[in-house]
């Protein structure tokens, strides 16, 4: 054999050997590239949906210095010249002698016109997980009776009784008794005044601050509308003795009354007769308010919503690490868990605390639900790996490339959906 065969045959292996890292480093540039650009796309989709996110933030409703809330007015002036205007007082001497007996005419008693009027200073609370709110503001009524003028001294037009002289000339003479039938704790009257009048008109004014309840529907927290209820009626007379009259802007809030974390929409009230059960079949005339409000969702967007889906999409880039690195790629998807658990753990203070799941918490938990899968798929990947050898990706790991991210993004297109509508 001559020494060119020999050489040949020398070769040959070294030929073949050095072939084989050219198709290697063939394969694996093939997917560094297609990591590259699941990359690329990753990053793409994580710039969209930031925007998508300030989108939906500037677009939440804030409160401007200048702006005139829905209801916003002041409180009606001089009641009892429109109540007495339009329900003319009946002489004293058409009148009951005594004066805890209501003042209806003897001969054709009628119900009483009683004048009201609500207005709100200031909402200083609400309390969503006990379903009540804290309302400040100034509660007036007025009627007609004559009796009542010739306790005014001469000369006067009129006597006005403050504090607890008021509350003394209350009990010993007859009034509408009108109360906030929904409250959840005891009256409190700052101050209030009776001014009695030549015309017989009275007037009462009472400072007030209450507790009153409203049932809370908190499905679509915090994205949610709110329905805060005032009820006003007599205590004791029904109907037939007391009909409240509406003589202009019956419940009115003050310019000043804002809050925080809400914005105010829209006022509505009516008087009409209701059935109280608590006081038999009896029906009473009653003011019945809703002031709708909405909630400023701005902070759980921001604070809340915003952090925990930028880390549970930050998740998805564990794809990006070498696949046959199955620690790191555990440790990477672990590390993002734990700590969105622990944000989770810090805003928990930040949330209603109700039997239910809200449209936050079904968020929240579709985002530790997502986190958790990919804990999965890293391990069903590895173990693909180990059956199909390294020179190959498993064909699962491309389908995750694109089906991660485009989950992810459904799944934000959804909530924001179900937020704004």
């Amino acid at each position: 054999m001559s020494s060119d065969a020999i050489a040949c045959e020398t070769k040959s292996p070294t030929a073949a050997i050095a072939s084989r890292p050219k198709k290697l480093n063939s394969n694996n540039l093939v997917t560094s590239r297609k990591a590259t650009l699941a990359r690329k796309h990753c990053i793409r989709l994580l710039l969209v949906l930031l925007s998508v996110w300030i989108a939906v933030g500037l677009n939440l409703p804030l409160a401007q210095a200048n702006e005139r809330l829905p209801g916003q007015a002041n409180r009606i002036g001089d009641l009892w010249k429109l109540n007495a205007s339009r329900h003319p007082c009946a002489a004293a001497n058409t009148l009951p002698a005594n004066a805890y007996i209501p003042p209806q005419p003897r001969e054709a008693p009628q119900p009483i016109p009683v004048g009201v009027s609500v207005h709100v200073n200031e909402i200083p609370s609400i309390s969503d997980t006990y379903n009540r709110f804290q309302v400040d503001g100034l509660l007036t009524s007025t009627w007609c009776d004559s009796r009542s003028i010739s306790e005014i001294p001469l000369g006067e037009n009129e006597l006005v009784l403050f504090n607890n002289a008021a509350q003394d000339w209350l009990s010993e003479h007859w009034s509408p008794q009108l109360e906030f039938t929904n409250r959840v704790s005891e009256a409190f009257y700052q101050t209030q005044a009776i001014t009695l009048r030549r015309n017989g008109s009275i007037e009462r004014t009472a400072r007030f601050e209450e507790q009153l309840g409203s049932e809370f529907k908190l499905e679509k927290f915090p994205f949610d509308r709110q329905l805060l209820r005032i009820y006003v009626q007599s205590f004791t007379w029904d109907q037939s003795i007391v009909r409240l009259v509406n003589l202009g802007d019956v419940v009115s809030l003050s310019r000043n009354s804002r809050l925080p974390e809400w914005e105010i929409k829209n006022l509505q009230y009516v008087i009409r007769n209701h059935d109280d059960p608590e006081k038999g079949s009896k029906e009473f005339s009653r003011l019945s308010s809703t002031i709708t409000i909405k909630r400023r969702s701005g902070y759980y967007v921001y604070k809340i919503f915003m952090p925990l889906g930028i880390l549970t999409f930050t998740s998805i880039f564990f794809l990006a690490i070498p696949i046959n690195a199955f620690a790191d790629r555990m440790a990477f998807i672990s590390g993002l868990l734990f700590t969105t658990l622990a944000y989770q753990i810090i805003i928990s203070s930040s949330v209603p605390r109700v039997p239910f799941l809200t449209l936050g918490d079904t968020f929240t938990i579709f985002l530790f639900a997502f986190m958790i899968s990919e804990v999965f798929i890293a391990y069903h990947i590895s173990q693909n790996l180990q059956k199909q050898g390294s020179e190959r990706v498993p064909s699962i790991e491309r389908v995750m490339e694109i089906f991660l991210p485009l989950i992810f993004a459904l799944s934000q297109i959804l909530f924001v959906w179900l937020a704004i509508g």
